[in-house]
Formats: structure tokens, sequence, C-alpha cells
């Protein structure tokens, strides 16, 4: 997977991003590539619609399409 284009982020923005990424990543709790999906919705440059956040924490079983 590529970078994120930070571009549209302002730099304090992105650190904030990059430290919340890291907590995430860090968390056993939280499934890495969940995390992962989060942050590229807020990198997006967008603010995030609640059912985007919870199809990237929940995405559908395999096998499932919407």
């Amino acid at each position: 997977m590529s970078e994120p284009d930070n571009s549209i982020l302002s730099p304090t923005v992105a650190n904030v991003l990059d430290e919340y990424l890291a907590a995430l990543t860090s968390d056993k709790d939280v499934d890495d590539e969940a995390a992962k999906r989060l942050d590229a919705v807020l990198r997006s440059g967008k603010v995030p619609k609640p059912e985007d956040i919870d199809a990237a924490l929940y995405p559908p079983p395999k096998g499932e399409g919407s």
C-alpha cells in the first residue's frame, strides 16, 4: 500500500495522525489493518462520515459485498 498524500494536510495534522496511527498499531487490542484503513479515511482531506469510519473499523466479512 502506498503512503497517503499528506500534501492536503497541514504538517501539524499529519504529525498528529502519525502519532495516532503509532498508538493504534502498538495497541494489541486494535487490528493493524483496521488502524491503517482508519488512517486512510482520516488522511483523505475530508471530514469522515460516521459510516466511513464504521466501514474502516468493521469491514464486511470476506465474501459479503455491499
